[in-house]
C-alpha cells in the first residue's frame, strides 16, 4: 500500500474504535436521562436527516480544497457533540428535548466525516493494492469492534455506577477524536470529479441508478431501525451496562467468526444464494429479538445479525459498489446521491415507528412496525440481484 492508503486505514481504524463505543452506547447513555423510545426515534431522524445536507456541502468544499478540511471539520463537530452530552446532564434532567441539540451537532460532523471516508475509501487505493487496502480496513474494523465492547465493560466493571462508566467512555472518546483529528490533517487526497453534477446524480431517469437508488432506500429502511432501536431493546434485554457489553463482545466474536465463513464460501456466482441466507438471517434475528425481548432473544439476535451482517449487508455493499462504478466520471456526487437516499430511508423507518406509537397500542407498536419494516430486506434483495453480473 502507499503511504496515504496507510495513513487512511489507520485514520480508518482509531475512527471505528471510537465510532463503535458512540453507537454501543450515546443512545443509552441519552435513552436513561430521556426514557423515551419515540424520542430517541427523533433523536435519529435530526441526526440522520442533516446527513445529506452536509454530504452535499461536503462535496462542495471538496471541490475547492482536500479532503483534510471536511475530515476535520466532521470530527470538530462530533467532539463537540461529544463534549456537550458530557456536560449537559442536568439540562437532559429539566428538559429530556435537550438530548435533539445533540442530534443536530453530532449529525453536522458524521455527515462531514462520513462523505469524507466514503469517499476517500473510494479513490486513495490503486488498482493494484484495493484488495490488500480493503482487506485491512476490514481485518481492523473487526478488531476495533471486538474491543470497544471490552474496554468498555471492563470500564463498567470497575466505576461505582452505570452513569459514572458511560461519562468515563464519553471522555475516553472525546480523546480519542481529538487525536484523530490531528491524524486527519495529513489526509491530502482531492476530489476526482469536480465537475460533475449532483441534481443529476439524485435524478432517477437512468434506470439502472433508479434501480440502485430504490435497492438503496429499502435497505435504509431496515437498517434505521438498527441504528437505535435495537440497540435500545438489546440494552433493555441484557438489563445493565456491564451485561450488554458482555453481549457486544460476545457479538463482536460472532461477527468475525461469520466473515471468516463469508470469505470461505463467497464468489461472484453465489452471490445470489449468499445475500438470501443473509436476507433469512437478518429477519429471523430481529424477529428473535423482538417477540422475544429477553437474553435469549437478544443472544439469538446477536447469532442471526453477525450473520446477516456478513451475508447481506457485505453482499449488498458489493453489488452496491458495482453499480456506483458504472459511474466513475461521477464517484463523488453518486456517492452522495447514494447515502441522500439511505439517510432519506433511515428517517422514515424511525418517523413510521413514532407514528406507530401514536396509532397502535404501546404492547404492540413496536413489534408491528418493526416486523413490517424488515420485511424491506427482501425488496432490496430482489432489485440488486438484477445486476450481480
Amino acid at each position: 500500500m502507499n503511504p496515504l492508503e496507510k495513513k487512511t486505514v489507520l485514520l480508518n481504524t482509531v475512527f471505528n474504535f471510537g465510532a463503535t463505543l458512540v453507537s454501543q452506547f450515546i443512545s443509552v447513555y441519552l435513552y436513561i436521562y430521556t426514557g423515551s423510545l419515540p424520542l430517541m426515534c427523533l433523536y435519529i431522524i435530526v441526526r440522520i436527516g442533516l446527513f445529506p445536507v452536509f454530504f452535499a456541502l461536503g462535496n462542495h468544499l471538496s471541490k475547492k480544497h482536500s479532503f483534510t478540511l471536511t475530515y476535520t471539520l466532521g470530527l470538530i463537530f462530533i467532539t463537540l457533540g461529544l463534549v456537550f452530552s458530557l456536560l449537559a446532564g442536568p439540562l437532559f434532567e429539566m428538559n429530556p428535548f435537550y438530548v435533539l441539540i445533540v442530534a443536530a451537532i453530532i449529525g453536522s460532523g458524521e455527515g462531514f466525516y462520513y462523505f469524507s471516508a466514503n469517499t476517500c475509501n473510494q479513490i486513495v487505493s490503486g488498482v493494484e493494492s484495493r484488495a490488500a487496502f480493503l482487506s485491512y480496513n476490514g481485518v481492523f474494523s473487526n478488531m476495533t469492534s471486538l474491543l470497544a465492547p471490552i474496554f468498555s465493560g471492563f470500564v463498567l466493571a470497575h466505576t461505582a455506577s452505570e452513569m459514572e462508566g458511560y461519562r468515563f467512555i464519553l471522555l475516553t472518546i472525546i480523546v480519542i477524536f481529538v487525536f484523530v483529528i490531528f491524524m486527519a490533517l495529513s489526509v491530502s487526497a482531492h476530489s476526482r470529479d469536480k465537475d460533475a453534477s449532483l441534481l443529476k446524480a439524485l435524478s432517477l431517469k437512468d434506470k439502472v441508478w433508479r434501480d440502485h437508488c430504490i435497492a438503496v432506500f429499502f435497505y435504509g429502511l431496515r437498517d434505521g431501525v438498527g441504528l437505535n432501536v435495537i440497540g435500545l431493546l438489546i440494552y433493555e434485554a441484557a438489563g445493565n451496562g456491564g451485561t450488554y457489553s458482555k453481549l457486544q463482545t460476545l457479538f463482536s466474536f460472532i461477527m468475525i467468526f461469520s466473515y471468516y465463513l463469508l470469505k470461505k464460501v463467497l464468489r461472484k456466482d453465489r452471490i445470489a444464494a449468499t445475500m438470501r441466507i443473509g436476507v433469512f438471517f437478518k429477519i429471523l434475528s430481529t424477529y428473535s429479538l423482538i417477540f422475544v425481548p429477553n437474553t435469549v432473544g437478544a443472544v439469538f439476535y446477536g447469532i442471526g445479525n453477525a450473520m446477516a451482517a456478513a451475508f447481506y449487508d457485505n453482499s449488498y455493499s458489493y453489488l452496491s459498489a458495482n453499480i456506483i462504478g458504472r459511474y466513475a466520471d461521477e464517484m463523488t456526487v453518486r456517492i452522495v446521491a447514494k447515502e441522500t437516499y439511505l439517510s432519506l430511508a433511515r428517517c422514515t423507518s424511525m418517523a413510521l415507528v413514532i407514528l406507530a406509537y401514536f396509532l397502535l397500542p404501546e404492547a404492540y407498536y413496536l413489534k408491528i412496525s418493526v416486523t413490517l419494516i424488515t420485511l424491506a430486506t427482501i425488496v432490496t434483495t430482489k432489485i440488486l440481484l438484477k445486476y450481480r453480473s
